[in-house]
């Protein structure tokens, strides 16, 4: 089974709180490898490969942080209690979400939940997991939009960068640390790692599934 795969340069990542930030949360840490795994058109194979991937237990315990609708507060705390999870909530800026950090401690619980992370990051809402490190927290930032609009002050025109303050998710990489994010629409998830097994693409095929065949992408990145 084939998986197509490219390398982002981690220098072009905005990190920063920024509107035109990279990613929807911000990294501190060293990025080595940023490594995209396309699903796009072969959704079928998300669980067959990281399901699997995960399988090994020197991955665990496995930390996960999802953004969720109070909604579906209830069906992730019955999965949660039926599987032994332990899992703690924080409350983020956005009305009617909250953020749910989940501690996975056996690949069984794993493959339990990742259908709920990976549906989670097809609705366009955070859903992201790393491997034997705790490295998710939020933090109060400060963000100014990119460009200025129009302001009327005592009968004076001027322009200005709004300021705004938020709850931002913060992923820290330590040394030989990995994350995964399930990007929008579920197209692909990508891989934030400073393991050199993640250097190229030849390690990375000794670590993956058997049956998976990862094929190289080159990309022009602007």
């Amino acid at each position: 089974m084939k998986v197509e795969i490219s390398y982002f340069p981690p220098e072009k990542v905005i990190s920063v709180p920024d509107p035109e930030s990279t990613y929807p949360f911000v990294i501190d840490g060293e990025i080595k490898y940023i490594v995209d795994f396309s699903l796009f058109l072969q959704s079928d194979i998300h669980e067959e490969l990281f399901c699997k991937w995960m399988n090994n237990p020197y991955y665990y315990p496995i930390y996960s942080l999802a953004e969720i609708y109070d909604s579906q507060q209830e069906e992730y705390e019955e999965l949660f209690q039926m599987q032994n999870m332990a899992f703690t909530y924080m409350k983020g800026s956005r009305k009617n979400t909250l953020f749910v950090k989940v501690v996975i401690r056996t690949p069984h619980q794993f493959n339990q939940y990742f259908p709920y992370l990976y549906g989670n990051g097809s609705m366009h809402n955070l859903s992201l997991w790393s491997l034997k490190q705790d490295g998710f927290w939020l933090e109060e930032r400060e963000y100014e939009a990119s460009y200025p609009i129009k302001r009327t002050r005592k009968n004076r025109t001027i322009l200005v960068k709004p300021k705004w303050l938020a709850i931002t998710p913060v992923v820290t990489l330590a040394e030989n640390s990995t994350m995964f994010w399930v990007g929008h629409d579920g197209d692909f998830i990508t891989a934030f790692s400073s393991d050199e097994q993640f250097s190229t693409v030849e390690s990375l095929q000794k670590i993956v599934p058997e049956n998976i065949e990862l094929v190289a992408v080159d990309y022009a990145w602007e």
